[in-house]
């Protein structure tokens, strides 16, 4: 509220992206590179539907979310999100929207912005190849709101040297505790099914979207992660490898999620847990065509398996 506020005020441009990963980061990144008094609020895809503010707006640029209703310019390249702005950079074929919204800003030529591209392709792919790359995740999954807002201009002003910014280092050690705790908490799992299904009863604040890339690089062929989030609210993660003909996309999108064939999610409300499995099982019977679902409960005595019909 308070950054809309200020960009009104200011009669500053006004950008909106996706605030969960590298790709939305690095493309409010760009936005201050093109734009350095411009404003950039960041929000999670399922805020765009449920957020009135954000829909009454007229954005100058938004970049990796759906669009929310009233933008000059738009660059995103998931295949859920439909095309609405005045001048739309869309692609589903791109590897990463920062890629759209390079040429979509005018910074084709530009070294440093080309730079954070790279680094925002590798990790929107699941290819990470170097340690920029590895540490740019690390650093986006670590920060918190504020820290997301201080990462974005560090990286319009720094480009990829904003990675030795002393608050950026802080962010990155963060996560890294936190991936190990993950990584702890996968070896648990192993050998996993080829179909894992895992429901957390309570969040504890592990990677959960990491825990699917480690679970499908031992063997899983497809995940599903569901954990609760706050008062009524659940959270799903779910992957897929690609040769495995799912598509984790069109499994979450009746929950008003989205995201890659291979790596999406949604968030939605349920007044229990109970619940919360009802809505998603009959999704899970026809994505994996079983009449049950065996089920992994995670509760702070252990693990448990279940069968749910």
């Amino acid at each position: 509220m308070f950054l809309i506020i200020k960009a009104k005020l200011t009669k500053s441009e006004l950008a909106l992206v996706d605030e969960g990963d590298p790709d939305g980061i690095v493309s409010g990144a760009l936005f201050k590179m093109r734009f350095p008094r411009g404003v950039v609020v960041t929000a999670y895809p399922p805020e765009i539907k449920s957020n009135y503010l954000i829909r009454a707006i007229r954005w100058d640029f938004v970049a990796d979310l759906p669009c929310p209703g009233k933008a000059r310019l738009r660059a995103d390249h998931h295949l859920s999100n439909t095309p609405c702005a005045a001048v739309e950079f869309y692609d589903p074929n791109a590897p990463a929207s920062a890629l759209l919204a390079l040429k979509a800003l005018g910074l084709e030529e530009n070294p440093t912005a080309s730079k954070l591209v790279s680094l925002a392709v590798e990790t929107d792919t699941a290819q990470i190849t170097s340690q920029e790359a590895m540490d740019l995740e690390a650093a986006v999954k670590g920060a918190d709101f504020k820290g997301k807002l201080h990462l974005i201009e560090v990286l319009a002003k720094k480009g990829v040297d904003a990675l030795n910014d002393e608050k950026v280092k802080e962010y990155i050690e963060r996560y890294r505790k936190n991936k190990s705790r993950t990584e702890e908490f996968a070896a648990l799992l192993q050998p996993p099914p080829k179909e894992v299904i895992v429901f957390f009863k309570k969040d504890y604040k592990l990677s959960y979207r990491y825990l699917t890339i480690l679970l499908e690089k031992s063997g899983a062929d497809f995940t599903f992660i569901l954990v609760p989030k706050g008062l009524f609210r659940y959270r799903v993660y779910a992957g897929a490898k690609p040769e495995s003909g799912y598509n984790a996309a069109s499994i979450v999108e009746p929950l008003g999620g989205g995201g890659h064939k291979f790596a999406a999610g949604a968030t939605f409300r349920s007044i229990s847990s109970a619940k919360a499995l009802k809505k998603v099982l009959p999704l899970l019977k026809q994505a994996l065509g079983r009449d049950s679902i065996d089920i992994i409960v995670v509760e702070d005595d252990g693990l448990k398996k279940t069968t749910l019909s």
